[in-house]
């Protein structure tokens, strides 16, 4: 039996489609007002604002809704990369981050988590895993306990 402790189904689906919206709305909303934002004397860097406005229109929304979109589907896809999942099973457990995947076997010491960071200790005390990520914390707890794991609600003392 393996339990995975990830971002909700409904927040990853989201990401994918309100991302490039917001995208979408930022520029075309970026270039309605840069015609107005390069004829203020005191904003500094007019040129790029004095580009954008000159694009003739309706190329210049078109442009700037394009450019939203893609810089939202980009946002998504590093948000998508930076996501810790957490597969735990009563021998195995398996973080992925960053396209990065990795498997541990060892009697742990302890597994809590320390802010936003997992942390695994093995029963050395060595740490063998400290991945930044926005697990659901009574999810994970909830995932390791009934597997057996050593869960902590707090960092254990340092002996």
């Amino acid at each position: 039996m393996e339990t995975i402790v990830d971002e909700p189904q409904w927040l990853r689906t989201g990401s994918w489609i309100g991302c490039p919206l917001l995208g979408a709305a930022l520029g075309w909303f970026l270039q309605s007002i840069s015609g107005w934002v390069a004829s203020l004397s005191w904003v500094p860097f007019k040129g790029p604002f004095q580009l954008v406005s000159d694009i003739p229109q309706p190329w210049g929304s078109v442009t700037g809704i394009a450019v939203g979109v893609v810089l939202g589907l980009l946002f998504a896809g590093v948000w998508a990369h930076e996501r810790l999942i957490v597969k735990v099973t009563p021998l195995r457990i398996t973080l992925t981050i960053k396209g990065r995947t990795r498997a541990y076997e060892a009697k742990l010491q302890a597994v809590f988590l320390d802010g936003k960071e997992l942390v695994l200790l093995a029963a050395d005390g060595r740490e063998l895993a400290r991945e930044k990520g926005d697990v659901d914390r009574q999810a994970v707890a909830k995932a390791f306990t009934e597997h057996g794991y050593p869960w902590h609600d707090e960092p254990p003392a340092v002996k």
